[in-house]
């Protein structure tokens, strides 16, 4: 029997409610069916309004709670059914009515406890545009070890199957005497409600008992830490910190997010932070702070400060529309929270090597041989089994956006990102409308950009070849060779030329070469050539291995005229034997013979050959071996190249546009009579 004895004596239609979750009673109204239940394609928030009361004993923390969720049906079509984050345990309570109507759980014939997707029937539906209340109890439980209480996910709320949604709350607490006490929003004084009306993740509540808490106000934003002792000098640092921090937010992207922000202290190691709830993060290993370090070698703590409130901005303010669930799994959301901490601290003259680790941290993950796609499938997905947090998403996230703002420029890439904090504020924010964005702002079409750094396993990969200095009129004339690798992300890459008496000069390799020859005039003679000497792109310059299924890639990517070039390159790679796939061997050997690399190509054609048993392949490999012997000139050889193609005729055409070519039996039949000739 579940209990229902808070908060007074319960209403007849509360005790209802109770009695209908613990006997999971389904309806039978068509209303009320588990498959009335949809998801928007832009789902409402909710705003709520809760009395908690929080009863600690021992280390156990009791929660009871009572108020009401509101809803307003933004959508085009009437909702019936409501689905929570939540589970009901038998010793817990919950209860959910409209105008003292009780909800009916719809899934609650799996015994206990109810688990999320909790869906819950509407006594009647509710239309486009209409508004909801319910009235809610329930109970919850948590630990109240070491003195602390933490409190995410303590209420039931709405579920969009994940998808995010920006909700307000007024929260009035409850509290046992002597905790100290956080919670995602502002107390207004007159309400006694803690109040925020921009929460995409969760209403976090934090107490402690013997930490103390000191505040500043910045721009209109109450800034509060919580810490011990031993960890005072730190908070307080990070306190001041964040008024600066958030002040600087605030002139340079018009506004902060939210009225209230609350630092807390979190593991022993100073090993960065996290966003613990709207309005609250954790900043780690506290208690290791130095204050006699002085403030420059305590730039560490500014920074982590700066990155913890970007959040608030990317995440919170703007909500992801790339990832269900945490927004900390979305590597655009991430990149752009440590592109404004990049920001403050290179504008307060804090410099770069904090910012650099990250795009090193991916630059190791692509050594490991990680597949770093972003825009990943599902199966994909699953089989990042690396370090996906570090590697990918800080690391690479970063770098991406960093690659960015060194095409675009800085002024550009300033105003596409305050044009998508601003637009985006209460909405979701995906990698594509990004790049909308940054095309409606350069009036370029940045494809060629995101689709090898989003959508691909492609790297930066260039390197300097060669490089001479000779004596001419004037001076030295030099010149440098930067290449690309094969199948390497193209972009453009500054490339800096030092010279003996301490001068330099800058170039940009162009994206559309991938052998670019770089010419200088200069007096005196050529000292050294660096490549993204401000080390601000994810750039390898020694050579990167590729696996077989990479190699398979690049050579399906290739254009079927005119890259003889490269696929030679590829055919004479060792890692190239790996490729263990029919099609690939063959598109390689026809690349191979519009280059004119008719030895290779002869190989290719054998390869693919070899590999298949299908008479599709054997007959175009056979065929082409012909073709190619004929070219050799060995007649005798091509001649029983084509008699073995026809004894595997597949009965079709086999069709090459670029050459005006359609090969069948027909056509091979003529080759036994005549040689196959070609001019290129």
């Amino acid at each position: 029997m579940i209990k229902s004895s808070f908060f007074g004596t319960p209403s007849p239609c509360l005790v209802l409610a109770f009695l209908l979750l613990s006997a999971c009673v389904p309806s039978t109204q068509e209303t009320t069916d588990a498959r009335g239940f949809w998801t928007p394609e832009d789902p409402p928030g909710a705003a709520y309004a809760l009395d908690v009361n929080i009863e600690i004993e021992g280390e156990e923390a009791s929660l009871a709670a009572a108020g009401t969720i509101t809803l307003i049906n933004t959508t085009s079509r009437p909702l019936s059914v409501l689905a929570f984050e939540w589970t009901i345990k038998p010793a817990g309570e919950f209860a959910a009515s409209v105008s003292g109507r009780p909800l009916t759980v719809l899934n609650g014939e799996k015994n206990m406890p109810l688990a999320t997707p909790l869906l819950l029937a509407l006594p009647e539906p509710v239309r486009p545009g209409e508004k909801v209340k319910l009235d809610v109890r329930f109970t919850h439980q948590a630990s109240a070890s070491d003195g602390q209480v933490h409190l995410g996910l303590w209420y039931p709320r709405l579920w969009w199957e994940g998808i995010p949604v920006r909700d307000s709350f007024k929260v009035k607490l409850n509290t046992p005497p002597g905790f100290a006490v956080a919670a995602s929003g502002r107390l207004d004084p007159i309400s006694g409600a803690y109040e925020n009306d921009c929460v995409a993740s969760q209403f976090g509540i934090f107490l402690s008992k013997g930490m103390r808490t000191e505040r500043r106000e910045a721009k209109g934003v109450q800034i509060t830490a919580l810490f011990t002792e031993k960890g005072m000098d730190c908070a307080l640092f990070c306190l001041n910190a964040a008024a600066d921090i958030i002040s600087f937010y605030t002139e340079w992207l018009g506004f902060y997010p939210h009225e209230s922000l609350v630092i807390l202290p979190g593991g022993p190691r100073p090993m960065g932070g996290y966003p613990y709830a709207s309005d609250i993060v954790v900043i780690h290993g506290q208690e290791t702070f130095d204050p006699a370090k002085g403030e420059k070698e305590n730039r560490w703590w500014t920074w982590i400060t700066a990155h913890e409130i970007g959040h608030q901005y990317w995440g919170e303010s703007v909500m992801s529309g790339d990832v269900l669930g945490g927004y900390t799994e979305s590597w655009l959301m991430i990149g752009m929270g440590i592109a404004a901490d990049k920001e403050y601290m290179l504008r307060r003259g804090h410099g770069w090597d904090r910012h650099r680790g990250f795009i090193d941290g991916y630059l190791e993950g692509v050594k490991a041989r990680n597949d770093t796609t972003m825009d990943a499938p599902p199966t994909l997905l699953k089989a990042q089994n690396f370090d996906r947090n570090n590697v990918l998403i800080h690391g690479k996230g970063f770098a991406v956006l960093s690659a960015l703002e060194s095409v675009l420029g800085r002024e550009a890439f300033d105003g596409i990102y305050r044009r998508a904090v601003r637009e985006y504020t209460g909405k979701r924010l995906e990698w594509r409308e990004l790049r909308k964005i940054a095309e409606d702002t350069t009036g370029e079409s940045l494809g060629w950009f995101f689709d090898d750094w989003v959508r691909s396993n492609k790297i930066l990969e260039c390197r300097v070849v060669s490089q001479a200095s000779v004596p001419a009129e004037g001076g030295f004339a030099s010149e440098v060779q930067v290449e690309y690798g094969m199948n390497a992300i193209r972009m453009p890459v500054p490339v800096l030329a030092v010279f003996e008496d301490g001068t330099n000069q800058t170039r940009t390799t162009d994206r559309l070469i991938r052998t670019n020859v770089l010419r200088f005039t200069s007096r005196a003679s050529l000292k050294d050539v660096v490549l993204d000497p401000d080390r601000r792109l994810g750039l390898v310059s020694e050579e990167i291995p590729r696996t077989a299924v990479e190699i398979e890639e690049a050579i399906e990517d290739l254009d079927w005229t005119g890259t003889g070039g490269a696929a030679l390159e590829f055919f004479k790679g060792p890692e190239t034997a790996a490729v263990k796939t029919p099609h690939v061997w063959f598109k390689l050997g026809l690349l191979l013979f519009d280059g004119g690399s008719y030895p290779e190509s002869l190989e290719a054609f054998r390869k693919c050959r070899d590999l298949s048993t299908a008479k599709g392949d054997l007959f175009g490999a056979l065929v082409w071996m012909g073709n190619i012997n004929d070219l050799l000139g060995n007649r005798e050889a091509a001649v029983s190249c084509y008699a073995e193609a026809l004894k595997n005729d597949p009965g079709q055409t086999l069709q090459h546009d670029q050459y005006g070519l359609r090969i069948n039996k027909a056509w091979v039949e003529q080759r036994l009579e005549t040689p196959f000739k070609w001019s290129r």
